[in-house]
């Protein structure tokens, strides 16, 4: 809902405050934060639909977004060093934790 909200109305806050995404733990500001969030959508969707249908394809996805999360985070932590956020990124970290023991159990149903 956010990132839908963040792309429907993404310049009516100052220039300051948005449009901003993340990449790979890199700061992406502009017209290419409006395409990583559309990205971002459909990554979140495919994710969805996969682990709701059980397919094969959606149990990869989840252990690529696993990844992808985790490596954003240490590169965000490392390169701005913004230690006052570290708790966000645990929190973050331990939502993708429940993904992946929501998940693993049921890796040979995914079809």
């Amino acid at each position: 809902m956010v990132i839908l909200w963040d792309l429907l109305s993404p310049f009516e806050r100052p220039y300051a405050q948005g449009p901003v995404s993340v990449v790979f733990g890199f700061r992406v500001f502009g017209i290419w934060a409006q395409l990583m969030h559309i990205l971002q959508l459909i990554v979140a969707m495919a994710l969805a639909y996969g682990l709701w249908t059980m397919r094969y394809w959606g149990w990869q996805l989840v252990q690529f977004v696993v990844g992808y999360m985790v490596v954003s985070n240490m590169v965000w932590i490392s390169v701005y060093q913004e230690y006052h956020r570290i708790l966000f990124a645990l929190f973050y970290l331990v939502i993708v934790n429940l993904l992946l023991i929501l998940t693993y159990p049921h890796r040979e149903r995914f079809v």
